[in-house]
């Protein structure tokens, strides 16, 4: 158990990680999206964005729900929930109050010419309530979203999951002896196949569906399947036995799906075909090959995965400083999306090293007053 967590861990902070780069390059997109800095358009860079955009998201819930499973054996229901909503309400809750404005902020500036400071935008950011994307420079919870929506599904699954009596992820709850307990856990592991495929066909078939923008169902049904199924260490045994084969198939999918999107177009049917098995095929090999090559922990991987959810909400709002930066400085297309990703990440990092050591002297001074 300890061994998968580390590997489910080295996913997450790899994955968030990306996101410095994709953030980065959507300031470039080919696809009219307005960002909250925009350059012009640039195929190679917005590949990028393309590339990541079918799975990166999806596998961020798949993940939550395999470490929930965890969790919850560990703290049961009341005390999972209140831990969700501590460790992801503040951060949320902050983030709106100081980070997003800067985003909403620098997109009214280089979008509509607003001229007036940055605290004084403040009266705009919380009155202005338009399509909640903050790219008109009104409210919006940004990249923060994932925050909420990730509350809202492990309330969601907290009810999903007492309703359906399937506490633990590998079969029964109560371990037993003989022909009794072979004959629950037959009927336990039908029961995860059965489960498995119904949520793998609900989350392809809701791709497209959107609430608020987002694929609410499909994330919610990743978030279940990581519970339920990949967080079972002999089914993930089994996957990883045809990681290449996953693999392949999601390079191809990836690619054929940036070559029709970005460079060639017109094949709109054949282009979501492509996006949605590059989603179906990411899941299977990105975690095959985290079972085969990120099962280990030192001092580094350690501290990614502690700060992983702090490096996830500060990155964006470093990115989009550093573009804004740069663009009042006058730099060049490549330069400006090299200097950017050389310059978030230690930034970010650092951001992050702060934040822990705060977090940590917060957490301990109780302790040395007493």
């Amino acid at each position: 158990m300890k061994n998968r967590v580390n590997y489910i861990d080295n996913l997450r902070w790899i994955t968030v990680s990306l996101l410095v780069l994709y953030h980065t390059a959507m300031a470039y997109n080919t696809w009219g999206e307005a960002n909250y800095i925009f350059f012009e358009e640039v195929k190679p860079i917005a590949s990028v964005v393309s590339f990541i955009s079918p799975w990166f998201m999806p596998l961020m819930f798949l993940l939550a729900g395999v470490a929930s499973s965890y969790s919850l054996k560990k703290r049961g229901y009341g005390a999972f929930l209140r831990e969700r909503l501590v460790r992801l309400g503040i951060p949320l809750l902050l983030g709106i109050l100081v980070l997003t404005p800067i985003l909403s902020y620098v997109a009214d500036v280089t979008h509509n010419g607003y001229t007036g400071g940055f605290f004084s935008h403040y009266g705009i950011f919380f009155t202005r309530f338009t399509d909640l994307t903050g790219y008109d420079g009104g409210f919006t919870m940004a990249h923060l979203w994932f925050l909420a929506v990730l509350i809202l599904i492990s309330i969601l699954s907290v009810g999903i999951l007492r309703l359906g009596r399937l506490c633990a992820p590998h079969g029964g709850e109560t371990p037993g002896n003989g022909s009794g307990q072979n004959e629950r856990d037959r009927n336990g592991n039908r029961t995860k196949v059965i489960l498995g495929i119904l949520l793998s066909v609900l989350a392809v078939a809701t791709f497209d569906v959107r609430f608020g923008g987002k694929p609410l169902i499909l994330y919610l049904c990743v978030y279940l399947l990581g519970y339920y199924i990949f967080s079972d260490t002999e089914f993930v045994d089994r996957l990883s036995r045809f990681k290449w084969i996953f693999v392949l198939a999601f390079l191809a999918f990836s690619i054929t799906n940036v070559t029709l999107f970005i460079y060639v177009g017109g094949y709109e049917t054949l282009n979501t075909i492509c996006n949605y098995a590059a989603f179906v095929t990411a899941i299977p090999a990105l975690i095959s090959l985290g079972h085969d090559h990120l099962d280990f922990k030192n001092r580094l991987t350690a501290f990614n995965a502690k700060i992983s959810y702090t490096f996830y909400i500060m990155h964006f709002p470093v990115v989009v400083l550093c573009q804004y930066v740069l663009w009042l400085m006058g730099a060049e297309i490549i330069v400006g999306f090299l200097l950017t990703v050389v310059i978030s990440y230690p930034l970010t990092y650092g951001l992050c090293f702060i934040v822990d050591v705060v977090k940590r002297y917060v957490n301990n001074k109780p302790a040395e007053s007493k």
